[in-house]
This record gives C-alpha cells, structure tokens and sequence, in this order.
C-alpha cells in the first residue's frame, strides 16, 4: 500500500498534522515550532515525488505560519511568511525522492 506516492503523502500530511497538534497543545510555538515543522517536512519528503514534495513543503508552511506563529490556523503573506514559504518548499524539494520507492 506504501509502494504508491499518494498514500505516502496522506502519511505524511497527516504527520504533519498531528506534530502542529502536539506542538499547540505543548505551547511550543514561534521560531522552535517552525523549526521542528521544518525538519519534519524536510525529512518526510524523502519518501516523495517532486510534486508531493511540494505539496508537502505548502502544507508544512501553512501549518507552521497558522498555528507556530499566529493562532487559529490564520495564514498571512507578509515578507517574513513568503521567506518562510520559500525555505519550506525548497527544503522539501531538495530532500524529495525523485519518485522511488523508499
């Protein structure tokens, strides 16, 4: 079930998902939350595609920019957002997998 790269990047959103819950719940937010989403998204798309991966590095920024640095899962698009924007999906895609198999 894992050999397709769609059902890896559910696991992988679904991840993510789960860490943003830990982390708001812990108050571990701001620049130590955003990291730790950032790694997380680095690492799990190893396991993808170039395009999940980038799907993937969006969705790190948005749970990263809606719940590490502002509340409520309220995205913004100011200049410090779009840098964090462009250092998730670059690290994501610099980490992907080319399409393989894990």
């Amino acid at each position: 079930m894992t050999d397709q790269v769609g059902v890896r990047f559910g696991i992988a959103a679904g991840l993510l998902f789960a860490l943003t819950g830990l982390l708001v719940a812990g108050g571990l937010a701001d620049a130590y939350g955003v990291t730790l989403l950032l790694v997380a998204t680095t690492l799990l798309a190893v396991a993808l595609d170039a395009p999940h991966a980038l799907l993937l590095g969006l969705s790190g920024w948005a749970f990263a920019t809606g719940f590490a640095v502002n509340t409520l899962g309220v995205l913004t698009l100011g200049p410090l957002d779009l840098l964090r924007l462009a250092a998730f999906v670059a690290a994501a895609a610099a980490a992907c997998g080319r399409g393989g198999t894990p």
